[in-house]
């Protein structure tokens, strides 16, 4: 996958964190896991695994599906 199509899967990410109103700290702490890795993910330094999206998904007490339907809204193909 190329990098500009990993930094639009962390805006998603980001954008639904945020809409959480949850720091990067926060997040990291509902995940149990370190906020740099939260802060690769959202930079496109690292790729989520469909299991991470589930983690994110719950501490973010959403669907995992509204945050994978938000990146298929965003994926390049479709604009």
């Amino acid at each position: 996958m190329t990098r500009k199509k990993l930094l639009w899967v962390g805006a998603v990410l980001r954008e639904f964190r945020q809409q959480a109103g949850l720091s990067q700290d926060e997040l990291a702490d509902r995940m149990d896991v370190s906020t740099p890795y939260i802060s690769m993910l959202e930079s496109g330094k690292r790729y989520p695994s469909i299991e991470m999206l589930i983690r994110v998904a719950n501490a973010l007490e959403v669907q995992p599906g509204a945050i994978l339907d938000r990146i298929a809204e965003q994926y390049p193909g479709n604009q």
